[in-house]
């Protein structure tokens, strides 16, 4: 049985269980993994337990006003941050911000904030490449008096604990993470402080060296299967793993990878990566137009933020397939068995590229370029220097 319905992390769900039943649950962690496997919803559902008045052994009562309060989520807007202000007493505080129109209303993976006064969380706005130190340590005229760092260590309104999730933690700054220092090392007693990234070398090191590392695995074929069945991503189990299959763990990359446009436009990415080689010019006008396919939106922000995203599929299918041409290259011919996706393509590319360490070399180019993606690169110039490299 999963984890509060919490399908894949059973084991990283008993550490916390037996550190909650100990007492010791408390300071600073750090949560990587692949993008999409649950990382966020289980940091939720640890805070929720853990601000429980009155939990059933690792698991929140779901009545207490704690619980309570935590259950009354909001929609989080890109701009927002974290709260600042000092909670109202129970009986005069305001009800939930009401759920604000999501940035697209069919989007199984979006997500509300707890809207508990002693929860805090804080994400990459949109329209940024980094955290802002704002977010953390207040703005510059009032540093040091607002921002995360400042609230964790305000008195709880409820018990005695606080929580704090900082998504993204990627893109932090050296100015940010510096910020962070001191309060991931001496956090307020009885305060869980949880970073969320996708790798920790991604990582500084400064901030490495001050929280306790959790490695979150990708979800297995049939934990995956399930979770889009239940979120209604896959009608059906066939669907599912349909959709499972190429996903490599996550849930995510099922849902983006389901794009009618994307799969025309699969066959048309490997064939060019299966030539001796690669028409750069050519190409990347082909790829400019479909990055740009059907993507035109009133507000430029979130304009740039699909095109982004449409980019990212892109270089995420041309990685998967570079991975799998070293793989064939190396003498694991069994992955050719059933491979509908880019059997025919790797074949080809493996008799027109009979070196596996040009292979490797282009697959570490393409995340290159997915991590440019992620600094707020110029798209055409991403495509056009990642496509010339190649």
């Amino acid at each position: 049985m999963s984890w509060q319905g919490i399908e894949g992390h059973d084991r990283v769900a008993e550490m916390f269980s037996r550190a909650f039943s100990r007492g010791r649950l408390e300071g600073s962690f750090l949560f990587t993994g692949p993008e999409g496997i649950g990382k966020r919803t289980f940091a939720f559902q640890l805070a929720k337990t853990v601000l429980c008045l009155s939990p059933d052994g690792f698991v929140p009562c779901g009545t207490c006003e704690s619980c309570r309060l935590f259950d009354m989520k909001y929609r989080p807007v890109k701009e927002e941050v974290v709260r600042d202000e000092k909670p109202l007493p129970a009986k005069s505080r305001r009800a939930a911000p009401p759920s604000l129109e999501p940035d697209e209303p069919d989007d199984p993976l979006a997500f509300d904030i707890p809207n508990h006064p002693d929860f805090y969380y804080v994400s990459k706005p949109a329209d940024r490449a980094q955290i802002p130190i704002d977010l953390l340590a207040g703005p510059k005229e009032n540093r040091g008096r607002s921002g995360l760092c400042y609230n964790i260590f305000r008195t709880p309104y409820l018990g005695s604990r606080k929580v704090a999730v900082i998504d993204d933690a990627d893109f932090l700054n050296e100015e940010g993470a510096n910020s962070l220092l001191k309060t991931l090392e001496e956090p307020p007693r009885g305060a869980v402080i949880i970073l969320i990234g996708t790798s920790a070398a991604k990582q500084l090191p400064t901030i490495r060296s001050r929280c306790q590392s959790v490695r979150f695995l990708p979800l297995s074929l049939l934990d995956l299967s399930t979770v889009l069945v239940n979120r209604g991503i896959a009608a059906d189990f066939d669907e599912a793993k349909r959709l499972a299959r190429f996903a490599d763990g996550s849930c995510k990359n099922a849902l983006e990878f389901n794009d009618a446009s994307l799969e025309t436009f699969r066959p048309v990415l490997y064939k060019q990566l299966a030539q001796p080689e690669i028409d750069a010019l050519a190409f990347s006008k082909r790829v400019i137009e479909f990055v740009e396919e059907k993507k035109k939106d009133k507000e430029k922000a979130r304009e740039s933020e699909l095109k982004r995203r449409r980019l990212a599929l892109v270089l995420a299918r041309a990685a998967r397939f570079y991975r799998d041409l070293t793989r064939l290259l190396s003498g694991e011919t069994s992955l050719l068995a059933g491979n509908i996706e880019s059997g025919a393509e790797l074949r080809l590319a493996a008799k027109n590229r009979p070196d596996p360490d040009r292979a490797i070399r282009n697959a570490e180019r393409t995340v290159g370029a997915l991590e440019q993606i992620d600094r707020m690169g110029n798209l055409p110039y991403i495509i056009e220097a990642w496509l010339s490299d190649l």
